[in-house]
């Protein structure tokens, strides 16, 4: 069962593969009410769409939903190039085809959420992000500044890491395989709640990204997004904070407070990166107890709740 989908959990959802500007093809999982916004739910490293199996359930009456596996990690195809504005780009392309004139509410985890905060600084007007839901991070260039802390660099030992040319061939070479490297990550940023943990590893799902990061595509796509995130994506954070660009749009920030929230002052850190003049919502949701990064899978109802609050609010 390792190469389960998430729609062999749901299979009310809509299968689509969609073929793109690139000449690629990006897969996604849609649901249809007719007409409103729609959540766009993009997943993070080292995952797929997979990691919304316990929340969206919940969600699928208040709003209609694509759920997109991001390019470049196994499912869709490669990016052209792997910069957060170029994936992005690629994302709504094809929520677009699927929900043609529709406004879009963005709910993002990890890399997914790093792609949203390039998309609504953006702020194209084509793109219609109306609102945004970014979970467990912080802005790109604020997480490298914070490796001047020896905590900070060991924890997120993978940036680094995963950016250098050779990562997909020392991760391929990796003793027990790619899948095995994959496994110890995992467990490494999971939370200390046992519940949680027990809650994050229902469903096989570990053996599914285990399965998914054999596959030399997505482990060299995967590296290409954290190479992207070490130059092209931190110009152009640096670009934005010299010429004011800011997060200009309603925005929810949920974060793990045991694991990022250790590390950040995420209230704080994200105050400089969001448009104080545009009178728009900024709500931060921190998450306690013991619970680790991947918090749609270690603590759905709280997800779900926070989630579907904000759709209740900016979903209609």
């Amino acid at each position: 069962m390792a190469d389960q989908t998430l729609k062999t959990i749901h299979p009310w959802l809509q299968e689509n593969d969609t073929k793109v500007s690139s000449g690629g093809t990006v897969k996604s999982y849609s649901h249809d009410l007719g007409s409103g916004p729609v959540l766009c739910v993009v997943h993070g490293w080292p995952q797929s769409a997979y990691m919304w199996r316990h929340v969206i359930a919940s969600w699928k009456d208040s709003i209609s939903l694509f759920i997109v596996e991001l390019p470049g990690y196994g499912f869709s195809s490669l990016p052209p190039a792997h910069d957060k504005r170029t994936v992005g780009t690629l994302i709504l392309e094809a929520l677009q085809q699927v929900f043609p004139s529709r406004p879009v509410v963005w709910c993002g985890h990890d890399r997914g959420a790093r792609i949203g905060h390039r998309m609504i600084v953006d702020n194209d007007p084509k793109h219609n992000i109306t609102s945004a839901i970014l979970i467990d991070i912080v802005p790109t260039k604020e997480q490298w500044a914070a490796f001047a802390n020896p905590l900070a660099s060991v924890a997120y030992y993978h940036w680094p890491f995963l950016a250098i040319p050779t990562a997909p061939q020392l991760i391929e070479g990796f003793n027990s395989g790619p899948g095995e490297f994959t496994r110890i990550n995992l467990s490494r940023a999971q939370g200390a709640n046992s519940a949680g943990v027990a809650k994050f590893r229902e469903d096989l799902a570990i053996d599914h990204y285990a399965h998914q990061f054999t596959n030399p595509e997505c482990v060299a796509g995967s590296c290409g997004d954290y190479a992207a995130g070490a130059t092209t994506d931190v110009e152009a954070q640096e670009k934005d904070q010299r010429e004011g660009r800011k997060v200009s749009v309603p925005l929810m920030v949920v974060y793990s407070a045991g694991s990022l929230g250790r590390m950040h002052n995420v209230e704080k850190v994200w105050g400089g990166w969001v448009d104080g003049k545009a009178g728009k919502e900024v709500r931060f949701e921190g998450i306690g107890d013991e619970f680790g990064h991947y918090l749609p899978e270690e603590c759905p109802e709280k997800i779900v709740g926070l989630v579907g609050e904000w759709i209740g609010k900016y979903g209609k």
